[in-house]
């Protein structure tokens, strides 16, 4: 019998509480990976998933402890290897992609000198040869201009790239393993598909295995051989992904597969016709990168002449390839960058102005907006502290904040964890919460429920659709899931290298005739698979062959 690559046997790995007890976030978790080809992890947002990618690494969060079990690699137990062994182990046998980028790159390094590191430590390559390794691994991953993207410090790239380098990263020293988790939660379709195909490419060039961390089922169903899904820290099903996505056999894992399989659009909605929020007019915004001593800063532009208004009341959703200008975007709305032309007026509460807390932000990534010093509770509590009295709304702050802790799915007893405490999921609720507690006019969503399970990602899409029926409340949702964006949203506009290429009703994007928009759409993860299984009601389906 071929012995397998990785073996975990009755491993239980526990985390200390609030309230000093220690508490089982691996319960006797056994699995194996074969030798080659990608097996997927799936599971809820909080299930184990990342936790078991960091055990699998000798990564333990803090204060975690492995109280029982064991963790094999080529039939050898990482859990008793030197430091030293077990950073060889991380770095030229197993590379990981984390879920989230804001802790992966040194902010003072370039992006080149990540990859110098790396290649230098895990490979005999000359500096030169690693050069071209590292640019040819961009180019691999569709990184646009991989000379530039090679000199740029990490800030100068968009959440999407900064994913596709990590990717690049994790493969530079050709591994046997890859883990990634959650890869591809923050590019746009067309890109994902790409970079699927490549993650099966180089597990098939290579021989590797790929133990791939995931929510999205559809991109289970392009990628994966075998599924494993994880539940409250155990394995409750496991098999192949065929058998898994179209014969489920626990009820868990048919729940999830209901979830995101019938996920469809509630029917085309009527525009809202209220008061305008916000008028943008000409909006372009150009970057300068890549300076020298003697040379000029080339231009990069971000946003170019877009124009667009939101009235009261609606939801409009912002689509667009990764690095195509949306956060650009949404940081013009928001006053955190000046355009270089073109003009926003705002009527917030009947008084013609700027922003301030009339307007709240979701970031995309949740963790980099956070004090990592500060306990959730405090986190979500913090614009209370400088809203106006006059705007203050009967309760305590402390009732406020449990109760829109629980509205948004978090356990009250979450909100005396830190940050990295929490997994992505809740970490991205958390920032949802900090925003509705201020009972915003108009909320800007960038990519924030890309990190959620489709359970997750429903009860919050409701939630959101709940306060605009409710308040008024306007959305500007910026995403790269059309899905998503048709079951949310009024009216959609397409962002293509920076220029709004089509504003339409979220009901007529089937019918678009734009290229880009008609690529997105073929692109969208799991169409076959939701083919097969629940085709009336896909969404996919609905979307990509125009179906109301």
């Amino acid at each position: 019998m071929t012995q397998p690559l990785l073996e975990v046997r009755d491993l239980t790995l526990t985390l200390p509480s609030t309230a000093g007890i220690d508490d089982d976030i691996l319960t006797q978790l056994s699995f194996t990976l074969p030798g080659r080809g990608v097996t997927a992890l799936i599971g809820e947002s909080g299930s184990g998933k990342s936790v078991t990618a960091q055990a699998l690494l000798g990564m333990l969060p803090r204060g975690g402890a492995i109280t029982s079990g064991s963790i094999r690699f080529k039939g050898e137990n990482i859990l008793k290897l030197h430091p030293r062994q077990l950073q060889r182990y991380r770095g030229s046998r197993v590379g990981y992609v984390f879920q989230d980028t804001s802790g992966t790159f040194d902010p003072l390094h370039r992006i080149g000198r990540h990859f110098a590191e790396l290649l230098a430590i895990h490979t005999p390559l000359p500096r030169a040869e690693g050069k071209e390794r590292a640019l040819q691994l961009l180019r691999d991953m569709q990184l646009p201009e991989p000379e530039r993207v090679y000199d740029a410090y990490p800030h100068e790239l968009s959440g999407g790239m900064r994913q596709r380098v990590q990717l690049a990263l994790a493969l530079a020293a050709e591994p046997e393993l890859l883990i990634a988790d959650e890869p591809t939660t923050a590019l746009d379709m067309p890109v994902q598909a790409d970079i699927l195909r490549l993650i099966r490419q180089w597990s098939a060039r290579t021989g590797g295995a790929v133990l791939f961390i995931t929510h999205d089922l559809g991109v289970v169903a392009e990628i994966a051989d075998e599924v494993l899904v994880m539940r409250r820290g155990m394995i409750v099903e496991s098999g192949p992904a065929a058998r898994v996505l179209q014969r489920p056999d626990h009820p868990y894992t048919r729940q999830l597969v209901e979830d995101y399989a019938s996920f469809s659009a509630p029917g085309a909605k009527p525009l809202p016709d209220g008061p305008l929020v916000v008028v943008a007019s000409g909006l372009t915004k150009t970057y300068r990168t890549g300076r020298r001593w003697l040379r000029r800063a080339a231009p990069v532009p971000a946003v170019r002449e877009a124009s667009f208004a939101i009235r009261r009341g609606e939801m409009v959703g912002l689509i667009g390839e990764s690095g195509s200008g949306k956060s650009t975007l949404s940081r013009l709305l928001l006053e955190l960058e000046r355009p270089d032309r073109g003009t926003l007026e705002w009527s917030l509460a009947g008084e013609e102005g700027t922003v301030g807390p009339s307007v709240q932000w979701v970031h995309q990534d949740p963790f980099a907006s956070f004090d990592p010093r500060w306990r959730v509770g405090r986190i979500i509590g913090e614009g209370l502290d400088y809203q106006p009295r006059r705007n203050r709304v009967p309760g305590s702050a402390a009732e406020r904040i449990r109760a829109i802790a629980r509205e948004t799915g978090l356990s009250p007893d979450l909100l005396d964890r830190y940050p990295h405490e929490l997994s992505g999921g809740m970490r991205q609720r958390a920032a949802l919460a900090r925003a509705l507690l201020l009972e915003p006019r108009l909320l800007i969503l960038d990519e924030s429920f890309a990190s959620l399970d489709m359970t997750l990602q429903r009860q919050m899409l409701g939630l959101i659709r709940s306060w605009n029926e409710r308040t008024g409340m306007a959305v500007l949702f910026i995403t790269h899931d059309l899905r998503a964006a048709a079951h949310l949203c009024h009216r959609v506009m397409v962002m293509y290298r920076g220029e709004l290429v089509e504003q339409l009703p979220a009901s007529d994007l089937s019918a678009s005739d734009h290229p880009y928009t008609k690529r997105m759409l073929a692109s969208i993860p799991g169409a076959r698979w939701a083919a097969e299984r629940y085709e009336p009601d896909s969404i996919a389906l609905n979307l990509i062959h125009g179906k109301e």
